[in-house]
């Protein structure tokens, strides 16, 4: 197996380190949301990042499809806590009380997250498509 470049090696190294905090730190918002009686959306957010640097490091490791199916469900998990922590803020605003702005920061990233990522599979699709007569 030959030696990987020093810009791998430290890749490979990030991802770790992004695994083992965003793990912790996921692991840690969940127990804290069980015990006092609710989990939010922005809990759950470090499960993304874990879920990427796992595609990380299985592409680091030749596993191509499992590191897209595992950054596609870090991506799905992204875009819902966006929405969802977006849809929360929307809904306390409409309704005349004071709303977290991060929360509305974070609801329209997510809207736009999910807006740029169905206009590349709508591309991708597109692109697969013959013209007729051809």
């Amino acid at each position: 197996m030959p030696l990987a470049s020093t810009g791998a090696r430290r890749r490979r190294l990030f991802a770790w380190v992004a695994l083992a905090g965003s793990g912790t730190v996921g692991v840690g918002n969940v127990v804290e949301g069980v015990i006092t009686g609710g989990v939010d959306a922005l809990d759950v957010w470090p499960f993304a990042v874990a879920g990427f640097a796992v595609g990380e490091l299985l592409t680091g490791h030749g596993r191509e499809r499992a590191a897209r199916t595992a950054q596609a469900v870090a991506s799905v998990l992204l875009a819902v806590v966006g929405l969802w922590t977006g849809g929360a803020a929307v809904r306390t605003l409409a309704l005349g009380r004071g709303a977290d702005w991060l929360d509305l920061a974070v609801g329209v990233l997510g809207t736009l997250y999910v807006a740029v990522a169905a206009a590349l599979i709508a591309d991708r699709f597109r692109g697969r498509r013959t013209p007729a007569g051809v």
